[in-house]
């Protein structure tokens, strides 16, 4: 990863005028970290075109290399050189950082490994629960344990070189990733899986995985997002030149941008047809906002309203949750109350993003109303120039420097943050200005 340097915190400046431009974004982080793991596992070289080049990709990189992978980055391409599923090294310990989708992928990939893996991360990622798919990988034959005996990392693997697969139930409220875990080894698991979904499964993210496994070469079964099934002796075939689509979640910060400003912004190489969910905050939600939406040949427009004309939604975000806290940003500049429903999965990310946006959006003197499960806003027409607290989370700062487009004196602090996913997001929102 490439090293960049931030201040403690970042004033952002209101837009002189509404913006008329083009916009590049990183990789998918979804799409990057799934496509190590399929090439990792796949027999063969393998390269990948346009990856994210930052830290939840370079956690992963970094791991797969230490369980004995050749990993090779060149800015945004990586070559894999996989092993048809085997893991050279004998163990080893494993830092994660605060990347959801790194520390469960691997903690299912290290259960095909022979020796003891040890997995951790900062001490937020200490505190998100990996019970569920700890379960399901030890019902599966695994030995996979939190040593603090709570669930959370870190996490202890004692690998014997396979699984025996079979039928397990997951609980998959908490997190899709659990379950994007187990069906990206189940190739490799010596009798296939059968996994039965225990409550409400958000589908959109496993959609994305099944359509890359189908892509790199093998199928799974899915009955009504309750039973999925895939069949052993599989193989994934290894990837030419694997091309990722730009990030859908970090597309939305300037689809957000013009929706609020009457602007016009297009985010290069992005399509309806994408294979992230989260395309869905341009095409429906800003869509019914009142944006006027188009998929052109060169990516995705998105043009707002006139001022004053953007409105409220009332909607259920559990399957595109990253981008509740753009709607949430944006919510105070609508002519009408937005209500967001569904996300209390939220409160177990990178910090606890319910509680995050409403404390942040009373801070700016609009008027909120927190529950469990989302919260409701109300339109604000004088929202108070405020230092934003970020509390170590990536979508919290990218989002709420949206409303220092807009309005005087926002401060954004730790803005380095962006790392996480999107480490030159400052520098890109500048070039709404242009």
């Amino acid at each position: 990863m490439r090293q960049y340097t931030f201040p403690e915190s970042l004033k952002i400046e209101p837009l002189s005028h509404s913006p008329d431009t083009t916009i590049t974004v990183p990789g998918s982080k979804s799409i990057t970290n799934r496509s190590l793991i399929l090439a990792a596992l796949a027999d063969g070289t393998s390269q990948l075109s346009g990856a994210l080049d930052a830290e939840d990709t370079e956690v992963m990189i970094d791991s797969l290399q230490r369980l004995g992978i050749e990993v090779v980055r060149e800015d945004f391409t990586i070559t894999v050189i996989g092993l048809g599923g085997r893991i050279p090294a004998n163990g080893g310990n494993l830092f994660l950082a605060n990347s959801g989708t790194s520390i469960r992928f691997l903690t299912a990939l290290v259960c095909l490994g022979d020796g003891s893996f040890r997995l951790d991360g900062v001490e937020r990622m200490r505190q998100r629960p990996q019970n569920d798919l700890l379960t399901a990988l030890n019902k599966l034959g695994g030995n996979a344990q939190s040593e603090m005996k709570n669930g959370c990392p870190p996490i202890r693997v004692n690998g014997v070189g396979s699984l025996a697969g079979g039928k397990v139930q997951l609980r998959a409220d908490a997190s899709s990733q659990f379950l994007t875990a187990l069906l990206m080894i189940a190739p490799y698991i010596e009798n296939g899986i059968e996994i039965e979904i225990d409550g409400t499964l958000r589908p959109l993210y496993v959609e994305i995985t099944r359509s890359m496994m189908r892509q790199w070469g093998v199928q799974s079964e899915n009955e009504n997002s309750q039973l999925f099934r895939v069949e052993p002796m599989q193989k994934y075939q290894a990837q030419n030149c694997y091309r990722i689509e730009p990030d859908a979640s970090s597309a939305s910060y300037f689809f957000a941008a013009a929706a609020i400003t009457g602007g016009s912004v297009t985010v290069a190489g992005l399509s309806r047809s994408a294979l992230q969910g989260d395309i869905l905050f341009a095409t429906e939600i800003l869509a019914e906002m009142g944006c006027q939406v188009e998929d052109g040949i060169e990516g995705i427009t998105v043009t707002g309203p006139p001022l004053g004309k953007l409105r409220g939604v009332d909607k259920d975000m559990s399957a595109i949750s990253d981008t509740s806290l753009t709607l949430a940003a944006i919510a105070p500049f609508a002519n009408s109350p937005t209500n967001v429903r569904n996300i209390a999965h939220t409160r177990l990310q990178e910090c606890d993003r319910i509680s995050a946006v409403c404390t942040e959006l009373k801070r700016l003197g609009v008027s909120v109303e927190e529950r469990q499960d989302g919260f409701s806003i109300e339109p604000c027409s004088n929202i108070r120039s405020a230092t934003i607290q970020t509390y170590h989370d990536h979508r919290v700062a990218m989002s709420f420097a949206l409303v220092g487009l807009k309005v005087p004196g926002i401060t954004i602090n730790d803005p380095g943050c962006v790392a996480k996913t999107f480490p030159t997001y400052w520098e890109t929102l500048k070039q709404l200005s242009s």
